[in-house]
């Protein structure tokens, strides 16, 4: 297995946006990618914060796929080969494992991964993309997030990118809020809707484009209003939150001096990629603009609490691991010769300890003995 990556580790939100594989092209994209030469199956991942392509096939595909990831974007190959990192075998792998855990993520440990990654496995799987290799890799990996969340502590304390932004609002030095939320029906705007609704005194105002958005929970707490209503709500909304998939700005700064009459100070939080918010908004008198980059500095103090977490989880990671590869290494050597017990049927004992004996370095083979006792 191979992998490319641009991440937050590696590139900003501006870089990132530039390499963002929206889920209505994703089809598409995995078309192209299966077509490289070499290229048995695939999956791609692509969420606010990473973009990463993972195939099963010949080795050395990375010119390939950063060709396609470029000419699928609109970017040159030379920038993505000074953003990308690559993963090859197991260091593939251990790096999918990671990411699925939540320990390559912008906020160590955040749940939104795990449903993410799964939803692009899956997508990918009933598409026809993925192969034994890909199919084994996820599914194992999404097993041991499953273990991590549950064994260790790296998920039992706020640690999303959703909770960190219903955590700026809920810093406000105000007795009672009112929050704008556009995206309150998606994904992650239901999560910051739930830990808004956790909050005392807070008054939600979510905005729909349809009855199939409209957000059912809340009660009194949720008002709803016609998205293309939005600036004429910026007025009396002490913080707006955008979280849509949409490709176009939610708000422009234009539009937002000319809806706000009075000076109060405004708390705006952008977490889409690509983003929501018009970036001069931030230069607006008495508006505070929080963007995704923003968010990586308030994680900062969240990951340093987690350092025990994390040694606890990278020893699952590593059991699991480890079993994985010996899984999809006796595969190999079983699609490689089919009749491979024929071929030992007539081997004694005594002669397969000898081979092993002459094969394997002194501390494999007292593992093979011990193992045998």
């Amino acid at each position: 297995m191979e992998c490319i990556s641009i991440s937050h580790k590696t590139a900003d939100s501006g870089e990132r946006e530039k390499f963002y594989i929206p889920k209505e092209k994703t089809g598409d994209f995995l078309q192209k990618i299966r077509a490289v030469t070499g290229v048995k199956a695939c999956v791609i991942l692509s969420t606010c914060n990473r973009t990463e392509i993972y195939v099963e096939g010949e080795e050395n595909r990375f010119c390939e796929l950063e060709k396609a990831l470029g000419t699928f974007s609109g970017n040159e190959v030379e920038q993505i080969r000074s953003l990308a990192r690559r993963y090859q075998g197991k260091r593939a792998l251990y790096h999918l494992f990671r990411v699925v855990c939540g320990m390559e993520s912008m906020v160590l440990g955040e749940d939104e991964i795990l449903g993410q990654t799964r939803d692009a496995y899956l997508s990918a799987k009933e598409a026809g993309y993925t192969g034994y290799e890909l199919n084994s890799a996820f599914q194992a990996a999404l097993a041991c997030a499953k273990r991590v969340k549950t064994e260790t502590m790296i998920s039992k304390t706020a640690v999303s990118v959703a909770t960190l932004a219903a955590n700026e609002v809920a810093r406000l030095p105000l007795s009672r809020k009112t929050v704008l939320l556009m995206g309150g029906s998606g994904q992650m705007g239901s999560i910051i809707l739930k830990n808004l609704l956790s909050q005392k005194n807070v008054r939600i105002i979510a905005t729909v484009r349809s009855h199939k958005g409209v957000c059912q929970s809340g009660g009194e707490q949720v008002e709803h209003v016609a998205y293309q209503n939005r600036y004429a709500a910026l007025e009396e909304a002490d913080a707006i939150i955008s979280a849509t998939a949409s490709p176009h700005y939610t708000l422009t700064a234009g539009r937002v001096r000319e809806a706000i009459q009075s000076p109060k100070e405004r708390l705006f939080l952008d977490i889409s990629m690509p983003p929501d918010l018009d970036a001069e908004i931030g230069k607006l008198a008495h508006c505070r603009l929080v963007a995704l980059d923003d968010i990586k500095k308030l994680a900062e103090e969240n990951n340093r609490r987690k350092q025990q977490a994390f040694a606890d989880a990278e020893e699952i990671l590593e059991e699991d691991l480890e079993k994985l590869c010996k899984a999809l290494a006796f595969h190999r050597f079983t699609e490689t010769d089919a009749h491979w017990k024929e071929r030992y049927a007539d081997c004694s004992a005594e002669k397969l300890l000898y081979l092993l004996r002459d094969g394997l370095d002194s501390a494999s083979f007292e593992r093979v003995l011990a193992v045998l006792k």
